[in-house]
């Protein structure tokens, strides 16, 4: 659920006792549902965990006007019942007396809803918190009622030394008729924050400024229909109807991933791209001289050509530009140009890492193995063998359904049930990743995890001095050019890169085949 909900409904008040000063009512009937003007409302049985115990007992919704306090609730499968001690003030005894005579007949219970289910029969909430309750003089529905009025001896006030005073003992208990559970229906806001009186219709049609004021005067004097006028009035004014002047505040916080991150890229090695030119050449060795033991004194030696040819490396330029207006570029708070710059590097840095892992990864070869560490180790054989480097990388993606990701990595055990990778103290590890890291080693390879990497490519073992990266000094380079008859200003970032493929077999990508 997006949004809290804030509900108040009337519940009826089962016992009143004005000499202990105590009234108990039902605070929320369960399992029935409340045909109200916003549809029907049920609440689920333990939908209030634990009500606190600061809840406090109010007249008519008013928080100026405290009137008691909750001494306990007890929850029932049918519903929960609150105990409230009332003050010793004027208006707590001429409230306890109101009750005790059916003046007040009511408990009015708000809440706020944390979660519900929309049924085909209505809302069912089922997890709420208790705020306040309030005494009232009309329920919203006309069974709700005094239940009981218990009498008894006066008794002593309570020393602060002793618990509070309940009816728990003096009043008999009464189950509710079928009536008082119908009479105890909810009604619950729609989905929307607002909060919602429930009491005797209120007509406020042809209500003008000064009429209010008149109905706030005769409120405050004690009028109850002139306060539930003014309420009515009053829960009408909330910020849908004022939005005029209710104004949106924009943070300077940008939510976003700046990512600037080349994990591929600065895993293999890294040159300064030629000052001209849209290619370049790399002279390659394709046959090597031989050299063999002399068959006997006088015989000639062996003798292979030496033979090479060219790499011919091509150089890719990466850019992006937008438009922007000369007012967003000056009126904008956080700054839209700086902002827009930051965005186009990272852009820049996570696409030309991906073009680079995805032409090593179409040229490496296959490496196999039955379990996940067996193919790692295979790949290290097999990438040793092309250059006579030992391989130092493992790259991954974070997740997949390839044979060798991150994930798969940290969830590796062995038959008993070990973690082969991830563990603190690495007894039983065939590398050591750092629980919460993507950082760490396996197999003696350097662990790389690369979120710009194409998802489902297989991971790679690989020498750094397989590839070099070569790229223009100083990119991402950034230009901009002004039309000072619009007033608008084109901006982009770009960049000259190439990659070598000096040795593309030396890249192994790793399969398993239990």
């Amino acid at each position: 659920m997006d949004k809290q909900l804030r509900v108040t409904f009337t519940a009826d008040v089962t016992a009143a006792d004005s000499e202990k000063g105590v009234i108990v009512g039902t605070v929320v009937p369960y399992g029935s549902f409340g045909q109200t003007s916003l549809g029907p409302v049920a609440f689920q049985a333990g939908a209030f965990s634990k009500p606190p115990e600061t809840v406090k007992l109010l007249l008519e919704h008013d928080a100026r006007r405290p009137i008691g306090r909750a001494t306990g609730f007890v929850d029932g499968p049918d519903h929960m019942t609150g105990t409230f001690k009332l003050s010793r003030t004027t208006a707590g005894k001429d409230a306890l007396i109101e009750a005790a005579e059916g003046l007040r007949e009511g408990l009015s219970v708000g809440a706020n809803i944390i979660d519900f289910e929309d049924t085909e029969e209505g809302y069912v909430v089922t997890a709420a918190e208790l705020v306040e309750v309030s005494l009232v003089t009309t329920p919203a529905f006309s069974e709700a009622g005094v239940e009981q009025v218990a009498a008894s001896t006066p008794e002593p006030e309570p020393t602060p030394d002793q618990e509070p005073v309940t009816m728990e003992h003096e009043t008999p208990e009464v189950e509710p008729a079928a009536e008082v559970v119908e009479a105890s229906k909810v009604e619950a806001a729609a989905p929307t924050s607002q909060y919602i009186t429930v009491g005797a219709p209120r007509a406020l049609d042809g209500m003008t400024a000064g009429g209010f004021a008149k109905a706030q005067l005769e409120a405050a004097a004690g009028d109850r229909d002139a306060q539930m006028v003014v309420q009515a009035a009053l829960a009408d004014n909330t910020t849908t109807t004022g939005a005029g002047v209710v104004p949106t505040r924009f943070l300077t916080e940008v939510i976003s991933v700046l990512d600037n991150s080349r994990p591929f890229v600065d895993s293999i090695s890294r040159e300064a791209l030629p000052d001209a030119g849209m290619d370049f050449k790399i002279p390659r060795v394709t046959q090597k001289p031989s050299v063999a033991e002399q068959a006997a004194e006088g015989d000639e030696v062996s003798s292979t050509a030496f033979e090479l040819d060219y790499l011919t490396v091509d150089v890719k330029t990466f850019g992006g530009g937008e438009r922007i207006s000369r007012q967003l570029i000056e009126r904008s708070d956080p700054a839209f140009l700086d902002r827009l710059i930051i965005e186009m590097a990272a852009q820049y840095a996570q696409t030309v890492d991906k073009w680079a892992h995805l032409q090593a990864n179409g040229s490496a070869a296959q490496s196999d193995g039955t379990t996940i560490y067996k193919a790692i180790v295979q790949g290290i054989a097999d990438s040793y063998s092309v250059m006579r480097f030992t391989p130092n990388v493992l790259h991954v993606n974070p997740a997949g359904t390839n044979a060798v990701t991150w994930e798969k990595l940290m969830d590796e055990v062995d038959s008993d049930g070990r973690p082969l990778f991830a563990a603190a103290q690495p007894s039983n590890a065939n590398g050591v990743i750092v629980q919460g890291s993507t950082r760490g080693t396996v197999a003696g390879l350097d662990l790389v995890v690369n979120p710009n990497a194409t998802a489902n490519y297989a991971g790679l073992v690989y020498p750094s001095a397989f590839a070099t990266f070569y790229e223009a000094a100083g990119a991402p380079v950034q230009v901009s050019v002004q039309d000072v008859s619009s007033l608008e200003v084109e901006v982009a970032v770009y960049g000259y890169v190439a990659l070598a493929l000096k040795h593309p077999t030396a890249a192994r990508y790793l399969t398993v085949t239990p």
